[in-house]
């Protein structure tokens, strides 16, 4: 049984691959900063290990792996997850608040994160970790700087982690997710209908235009990547930025 860190794991895909694992029987700890979400997990799968706590904080991520130490296990798999939208607004007018909220979160966060788990998976010489990053650092996407700026930055750490661990048999990936069939989604799209004019469906059907097969992609196929990114079948996949999002190249 392996011992597998997830951030994020209140909804959306952080769920999905928390539920993946427990359902396998492994030993999964995950966090969320949403006590609601992580008690709805704790409910429909009782032996997940939830732990409420705020990534960009250095205290909370101490918290969380002091869980795991309690536990009597090594982490064998870290996947960092958690990622906030951020603001949506012209590079001029985001104050320092919001852009430090950002990076602190999506990309400060999984630093936290790898530096705890680190040291034990070069003992061992095994372990992989895994960082969910965004299509958007293509698509570059108007208005969300602070957003695209740290998934840039979190796929520079993706390389880096993977170029500096290597040699202990430690591996780091990161998987890019498209337009997500989830309740994020539906509430991006409802907000940008609001604040267009337009219907849901038509702003929905304008965001899958510009998909090359015209499809949202489900939250089980970007599991599906991650776990075969932790898995021993990806024992020589390292350093890579893996795109799950049918064929997104650009947006209006």
């Amino acid at each position: 049984m392996r011992t597998i860190v997830i951030t994020g794991v209140g909804e959306g895909l952080g769920r999905t691959l928390a539920e993946l694992y427990a359902s396998r029987g492994e030993r999964v700890v995950g966090c969320d900063i949403e006590r609601a979400g992580l008690e709805e997990l704790r409910r429909r799968h009782p032996s997940v290990e939830v732990v409420p706590a705020d990534v960009s904080r250095p205290e909370d991520v101490a918290a969380l792996f002091a869980v795991v130490s309690a536990g009597g296990s090594t982490v064998e798999a870290l996947i960092n997850n958690v990622g906030i939208a951020g603001p949506r607004a012209n590079i001029e007018d985001i104050s320092i608040e919001d852009w430090n909220a950002s990076i602190q979160t999506n990309l400060t966060g999984a630093f936290l994160c790898i530096k705890h788990v680190l040291p034990g998976m070069k003992f061992r010489r095994s372990g992989a970790i895994v960082n969910v990053s965004t299509g958007s650092v293509r698509t570059l996407p108007p208005g969300r700087s602070p957003y695209i700026t740290s998934k840039v930055a979190l796929e520079g750490l993706t390389r880096a982690v993977a170029r500096e661990a290597g040699p202990f048999n430690v591996r780091c990936n990161a998987v890019q997710p498209g337009l997500m069939d989830n309740a994020r989604l539906a509430r991006v799209l409802s907000r940008v209908a609001q604040q267009s004019g337009k219907s849901t469906a038509d702003i929905e059907a304008e965001a899958l235009s510009f998909v090359s097969m015209r499809s949202k992609v489900q939250m089980s196929e970007v599991a599906a990547t991650v776990d075969f990114l932790c898995s021993d079948a990806a024992r020589h996949v390292t350093g890579q930025i893996i795109a799950v999002d049918g064929g997104v190249e650009w947006e209006a």
